[in-house]
């Protein structure tokens, strides 16, 4: 190696590193536009959910509104209402298709059929950022499907629709109860665009850069589904205080829960867990009169009656609570009727069916941190067993040689010494003194702790990368650590050497520790703008003793 040229070695573990440091920054990248994706695809599913639900329950308005002439008028309200919020729907949709057809460089016909999960380019900031905002953010451009377009449009909608339901107060035939009324209002004032008077580098932040500004593509289409979702629960909302307050609809949703409703109870290790969440809703109108829950009742779909009514449930608060011991082992199962009557005063029945599984006493052991153990690091575990007091666990290592240390209430931390497997077996400590074993042992893999990235000035570095001659003043030292690491793994680098060249002449220095040596400083600060700086045979020792080689860099010294 001489003057400022490079070796082929050189050229090729600075390649190396630079597609390390990209395939990380990709790895972390697409992590987090996974996440975009599976909130979008949520948010889509539930707006086409919504949609359909407020086609049929409009489909039951205009029935109602055909058989009471006092519902007519606030039918053909809530028929005005929907054509606006449709209207805006139908934009944003169109307006999403354009930023994935501009993004991804296709025709249009393939964008509006294409999923947000196959677009390739879901991380591009600066095309979203341009159609939507411009070239500057001071100075927002006012085009078709540009974010203040989009702002305008909602803000024209918010009038529209306060212009209506103020309307609909000077008309005794449409007017709302004062509490209905002012709870529509709160609505609609809530899709309204709004600026969060924030300021960021001396500019104000207004709802435009807020929501768009260099977010990369799936974040934007994530945000602009939200939007969309905002409308439709809008929409949801002025169809539901519309018909209620007609009377036509059978009893007004007002409590909500969250339910978890999965297939099975009962999850061998290994298979996959599947459950629907969905929002419960329920009535306070729903009284024994109107409503009963009777378990173990047999519904005849031919006759459309009860076979036998089976054990009557209570009500609280509009839903049925039942409980009932369990006995035996293996898969049980609960079924029964809801006998409801409609506004109609017809007797409608739901059958319903669940199964669940006995299964005994097993322990649950689970990492706080990963999947996995790393030597060397002092690896958190949660323990707990169905039944057993945290105090009565006894806990075992099989495998490795690495102590275990009960922290109580459950709380366990274990540090291999090595790589491998270890096993995991839970006991619970008997009146009698005897240990019971709660179900299988436990494996984990234990793995070395990562290779750290290379720390200059605070920035990780790898290949060749620029410093300025001015930056060099401060540059003393060198660190290591590992980027978005879970555990506190804490490297100390051992050695390295610092190599410059001026001129024909080339120097060569070893820095034992992570600062440099006296000679190797004042060799750096000869070199000139235009030369370089090599830092080789960088070596680190991690917290479990181990070293690590950590390669070569290059410094391109700027003027």
């Amino acid at each position: 190696m001489a003057g400022n040229k490079e070796t082929p070695r050189q050229k090729m573990i600075g390649m190396m590193y630079l597609v390390l440091t990209c395939l990380l920054a990709l790895n972390v990248s697409r992590d987090i536009l996974k996440g975009f994706v599976t909130v979008n695809e949520s948010l889509e599913k539930t707006n086409n959910s919504m949609q359909q639900s407020n086609e049929l329950m409009l489909s039951a308005f205009e029935k109602a509104a055909n058989e009471n002439q006092s519902a007519k008028g606030y039918y053909t309200k809530a028929v005005e209402g929907r054509k606006l919020t449709t209207e805006m729907i139908k934009y944003i949709e169109v307006m999403k298709k354009k930023l994935i057809e501009i993004t991804e460089k296709i025709d249009w016909k393939t964008a509006d059929t294409m999923r947000l999960r196959f677009v390739e380019k879901m991380d591009d900031y600066d095309t979203p950022t341009y159609q939507l905002i411009g070239k500057d953010e001071t100075n927002l451009i006012n085009t078709a499907f540009s974010a203040k377009e989009l702002r305008d449009k909602l803000t024209v909608l918010q009038t529209k629709l306060m212009t209506m339901l103020d309307g609909m107060e000077k008309v005794r035939e449409t007017r709302l109860h004062p509490e209905d009324y002012k709870l529509m209002k709160s609505k609609i004032e809530m899709i309204r665009p709004v600026d969060p008077n924030e300021m960021e580098d001396g500019v104000k932040i207004n709802w435009e850069i807020q929501n768009f500004y260099h977010l990369p593509l799936a974040a934007v289409i994530t945000n602009l589904s939200k939007i969309e979702s905002d409308v439709k629960n809008l929409e949801t909302e002025m169809i539901n205080q519309f018909a209620s307050a007609s009377g036509k609809l059978v009893v007004k949703i007002n409590q909500f829960a969250a339910k978890v409703v999965a297939p099975s109870k009962y999850i061998r290790s290994g298979e996959n867990y599947m459950a629907d969440i969905i929002l419960a809703g329920s009535s306070s109108d729903f009284k024994d009169e109107n409503m009963q829950i009777l378990m173990g009742a047999k519904y005849d779909p031919i006759t459309n009656t009860l076979i036998n009514e089976g054990e009557k449930v209570s009500l609280e608060g509009g839903m049925g609570k039942y409980e009932v011991k369990t006995s035996g082992q293996g898969e049980q199962t609960v079924s029964g009727v809801i006998k409801f009557k409609d506004q109609l005063g017809e007797m409608k029945y739901y059958p319903f069916e669940d199964k669940f599984t006995v299964a005994p006493p097993v322990s649950a052991v689970s990492a706080d941190k990963m999947n996995v153990f790393y030597a060397g690091l002092l690896n958190d575990i949660t323990i707990s067993a169905a039944g057993v007091a945290p105090k009565n666990l006894i806990v075992k290592l099989n495998g490795n040689n690495a102590p275990l240390i009960n922290n109580g209430n459950g709380k366990f931390s274990i540090k291999p010494i090595a790589t491998g497997s270890c096993e995991i077996a839970v006991y619970s400590r008997e009146e009698n003194g005897t240990l019971k074993a709660q179900g299988p042992p436990s494996k984990f893999r234990i793995k070395a702790i990562p290779t750290p990235f290379i720390k200059i000035n605070s920035k990780y570095v790898a290949g060749t990368f620029d410093m300025r001659k001015l930056e060099l003043a401060s540059f003393g030292a060198i660190g290591a650590d590992i980027p978005g690491f879970d555990f506190d793994a804490r490297f100390k680098i051992k050695s390295f050497t610092v190599a410059s060249a001026k001129g024909d002449v080339f120097s060569e220095y070893k820095c034992i520790g992570s600062n440099m040596s006296n000679d190797a400083k004042e060799s750096i600060k000869r070199v000139r703008a235009g030369g370089r700086i090599f830092l080789e045979d960088i070596i680190a020792t991690g917290p479990d003793g181990i070293d690590r080689k950590l390669g070569n860099v290059t410094i391109k010294v700027k003027g």
